[in-house]
C-alpha cells in the first residue's frame, strides 16, 4: 500500500503500474522532462498537472490535444479540479489513472479494478468476464476482434480495421462472414454477462466497445 498519494495506471482493463506523487507541481505527459513520462499514443507532451493547493490536490489539463476526462466528464483546459480518492482521469481514451490518497479513509480496493469487466489473455487465447474464464474458450478470431476493440475502447472501429486485424491485410472477407463473427461474439458475451452490452454498432461506421467499470451501472441498452 502506498504511503503517498498516487495514481494506478489502467490500460485495456488491466492495472499495469503506479505513479507516486512525490513532489508538486507534478506533470504527466510524453516529454522527457515531465515528472512522469507516459509514452502512449494520444498523450500530449505535457498533458496534465497535479498541484498541492492549501492542503488539497488539484488537477488541470494543460491544453492537451485529445483532452482529459475526470470521471467521464471532459475537463476545461487550464481549469483546476479538486482530486478525491477513487477519482478516474481518462487520457486520450487510452489510459485511465485511478487516484488513491492514503490520507483519506476512502482508499480504493485495487482488486476491484482487476476483477470487473472483460479482459483477455491473447497468448493463452482466453477471455475473462468479472474474473471468470469464458468456457468453452473463445475462438482465435474472437480473441483477435476483442483485442482490437479493447485497444480502442469507446472509439469507433471500422470494418476495414477489423478485417485487417483479424484476417490480415489484403484478405478478401465478406460482410456476411464479419457479421457472423460479431454476432457469435456478442452472444458469448451476453451469455456470460447479460446485464451489460459490451459491443454496440454505429450504423455506417463500425463497432464501439464499452467495458464495465467499477461502481458504474451496467450499460444495458
Amino acid at each position: 500500500m502506498p504511503t503517498a498519494p498516487c495514481f494506478y495506471i489502467k490500460m485495456n482493463n488491466d492495472v499495469i503500474g503506479q505513479i507516486e506523487l512525490s513532489r508538486f507541481p507534478f506533470v504527466i505527459g510524453r516529454a522527457r522532462e515531465c515528472d512522469y513520462v507516459l509514452d502512449t499514443e494520444g498523450v500530449s507532451r505535457q498533458h496534465l498537472q497535479i498541484d498541492f493547493d492549501q492542503r488539497q490536490l488539484t488537477v488541470r489539463d494543460l491544453d492537451s490535444r485529445n483532452g482529459t476526462f475526470l470521471n467521464q466528464e471532459r475537463m476545461v483546459p487550464q481549469q483546476k479540479y479538486l482530486l478525491r480518492a477513487n477519482d478516474e482521469l481518462t487520457i486520450a481514451d487510452t489510459v485511465t489513472l485511478i487516484f488513491d490518497d492514503p490520507a483519506t479513509t476512502s482508499q480504493i480496493d485495487i482488486e476491484q479494478y482487476l476483477n470487473v469487466g472483460l479482459r483477455i489473455d491473447v497468448e493463452r487465447g482466453e477471455g475473462y468476464i468479472n474474473d471468470k474464464r469464458l468456457d468453452p474458450p473463445l475462438s482465435p478470431s474472437q480473441i483477435l476482434l476483442l483485442q482490437l476493440l479493447l485497444r480502442n475502447e469507446g472509439v469507433v472501429v471500422t470494418r476495414d480495421e477489423i478485417r485487417q486485424h483479424v484476417w490480415g491485410e489484403g484478405m478478401m472477407v465478406s460482410d456476411q462472414a464479419m457479421d457472423a463473427l460479431v454476432s457469435r461474439l456478442r452472444k458469448r458475451l451476453h451469455e456470460a454477462d447479460p446485464e451489460h452490452e459490451y459491443i454496440t454498432t454505429r450504423r455506417g461506421f463500425g463497432l464501439i466497445f464499452h467495458n464495465r467499470r467499477p461502481g458504474v451501472p451496467p450499460n444495458n441498452r
